[in-house]
This record gives C-alpha cells, structure tokens and sequence, in this order.
C-alpha cells in the first residue's frame, strides 16, 4: 500500500457518515472495503439488530492466529467534518484517528497476508461507539477467540497500551408518590432517593474522581424524572457510569450500590447497560516483546507502556486472556472538530505491522 493509496481510501471512508446505528451507510462502507479484498479471502458478514460485524479470513476459523479488529462507526460531526483535508502531513476529518485510518491498513494486511499465507483476520465493527453490544460481543460470546488480537485504538504519542479499565453502567429507577408541591410531605420524591444515593456513592467512590488514578471512578450522567415543576416527582431513574481496574469487578460494584440503598432505606430498581471486563496484557509476552521490539526499530524511539482509562471492543474478547496488541500511530483530538491523523505515522505503524506478521 502507497502513501496515495491511503489517502485516497482513508478520505473515501471519511465521507461516508458511519454513525453508530446508521445501518445502510455502514453496509455501504463495508461494501467499499470488501470491493478491496482479493480473492480467496473468506468473507463473512453478521447482521445483529443494528449492527454488522465483517470477518475477513485467509483460512476460516474461530481462532485465527492474528485478529485485526478496528470499527466503521464513528461519532456525529457537522457536515465538513466528513470531507478529509490534508494539512501539514495530517488527515483531519471525522473518524481519522478514531479509527478509520487503520481500515486501508488492514486491507493492505489482508490480501498480503493472503498472498503469503500468513493466518490472518480482518475483523470490521460498526457499535464500538455505543458500546459494541451487537457486534463485538456477539461474535465473542459464538465463540470466535483468536491466539492474538491487535486493536490499534489506543495509546496516545505511539505509547503501547498493556490494560484498560472495563466498565459497569447501572441504571437506578426510583419510584415516589405524587402530590402537589406546595404539601410536599403528603408525596414522595423520587428524584430525592436518587440524590441521596448519588450523594452517598460520592463518599465511596467521590475522591477516585478527582485526580488520574488506577482506581475504581463513578460519573453520575444522567437523572430524568418529573412532568412539572409544581408536581412532587412519582418516578425518576439515574445512570451512573462506573470505570475499574482489575482489582474490582462488575459483582462488587453492583453490591456497593445495592447496600447503600438498603442503608439508606430507599426503594429502587438496579439493572445493567453496558458492561464489559478490563483487559491486560503481560508486557513479558514473547509476542508483546517481538512486537514492541519491531515498533521501536521502524520508529526509532523506544516505545512507552501505559494504561488506558476508557473502553474498546477488547473488552468483549477479555474472556479469552489472549494477548491484545493496542498500539496506534500519531494522531489526536478524537471526536472533535479538528481530529487528525499523521499520514507518515500511519505509514510507519503499516510498515511495523508487516514486519511483526512476518510480511516482509
């Protein structure tokens, strides 16, 4: 793959508006990308709800040795978002860094990979935006569990990512008694339950949020309730985003919340949304090593190990403890109006790449 052929794809797939659940427009881009495959490579393509999920191999199989999995979705933008410029080396456009710069690049991989029969996979989503619960997850709980999964959708500045925290988000109803609000003690205040818990969950958790920390953090993102302002609120439902480490776990956090309403004497429903397990990766790995190593000798820098405080699809796939490759070439200002990608990074990571699966 050249430098032009890069451009050329990556400001193609950047004109098509692929927001999470738009279905016919993600088809339509994964239309585009399967137009590039060559022939030979088995092709699948899942549809669950809204979503689809396509699996490129060069041989068939659920546990292929190398998995690359990136997403077609990206986040809503205004409409010169999706028409790339390229200024000073950079492609700016929705969806540039987050991630389509890496599908051109896994094309690439594939039909190379195909040519030298390399047990490689493409693996393209289109809800890892919202969660990856109709995509991600549904390949992973069929079964599908490659020996190693390279995500390249994370660690900023070229560093390499060796965990992630996973993600609980609960939902919280509470249910009240309606009155008027000039005698609000012949009424209960749903609203009111979920303040006091909110404020009480704040005491465990609160000082988590205030600094960078490999701690268990809880964001309170939403509280709906009430049809007017003179009326005492009969129902009302809270939505509390929690991110943990590997040291906590979804069991725990769900028992927290549930003692605190019991302590609290509250009435109040508790169910999941979104949930997904931290990942790690043994930086010792021999595969790790090998590819760290590759990415030092194309870049000509040493290649730092960090964490990552927010979720991707490899959480889906945590289960399987294979090692996940997360690493990703410059670029920046995800989901803003000026998200970029520098193109000869790109090139760089490409040329890594095919010299960790042995393409060259």
């Amino acid at each position: 793959m050249t430098k032009e052929d890069l451009t050329k794809q990556l400001r193609d797939l950047v004109a098509m508006k692929t927001l999470s659940g738009e279905i016919q427009e993600n088809s339509k881009a994964i239309n585009y990308v399967q137009d590039l495959i060559v022939e030979g490579v088995d092709v699948q393509r899942i549809y669950n709800g809204k979503a689809e999920v396509m699996i490129a191999s060069v041989k068939k199989s659920d546990s292929p040795q190398y998995c690359y999995m990136v997403h077609m979705d990206v986040v809503a933008g205004r409409d010169d978002q999706f028409e790339m410029k390229v200024e000073d080396g950079k492609a700016i456009g929705r969806g540039t860094c987050d991630m389509k710069f890496s599908i051109p690049l896994g094309v690439a991989l594939l039909n190379e990979a195909k040519e030298k029969n390399v047990d490689f996979c493409l693996m393209i989503t289109t809800d890892e935006e919202v969660g990856g619960l109709e995509g991600a997850k549904v390949v992973a709980e069929r079964g599908f569990a490659p020996k190693i999964l390279i995500v390249p959708d994370g660690g900023e500045n070229l560093n390499f990512v060796d965990k992630a925290k996973g993600v609980c988000q609960l939902k919280l109803v509470a249910r009240g008694k309606p009155a008027h609000a000039s005698r609000p003690w012949l009424g209960k205040n749903a609203i009111d339950s979920l303040i006091k818990l909110g404020s009480e969950l704040l005491k465990t958790y609160g000082d988590n949020n205030l600094t960078e920390s490999w701690k268990t953090t809880m964001n309170l993102g939403t509280i709906n309730g009430g049809v007017s302002t003179n009326q005492v609120c009969p129902e009302a439902e809270m939505k509390i985003d929690f991110r943990y480490p590997e040291t906590d776990s979804i069991e725990s956090i769900i028992s927290v919340v549930e003692e605190k309403i019991k302590a609290l004497g509250l009435e109040m429903e508790v169910s999941k949304l979104s949930t997904g397990l931290p990942t790690f990766t043994d930086i010792n790995d021999p595969e790790v090593i090998k590819y760290i190593g590759v990415m030092e000798e194309v870049f000509g820098k040493k290649i730092s190990v960090k964490q990552t405080y927010g979720a991707s699809d490899a959480r889906h796939f945590a289960q399987t403890k294979a090692p996940v490759l997360m690493h990703k070439p410059l670029g920046g200002e995800i989901h803003s109006a000026d998200e970029w990608v520098d193109l000869d990074s790109v090139m760089t990571f490409y040329e890594g790449m095919r010299k960790y699966l042995g393409l060259i």
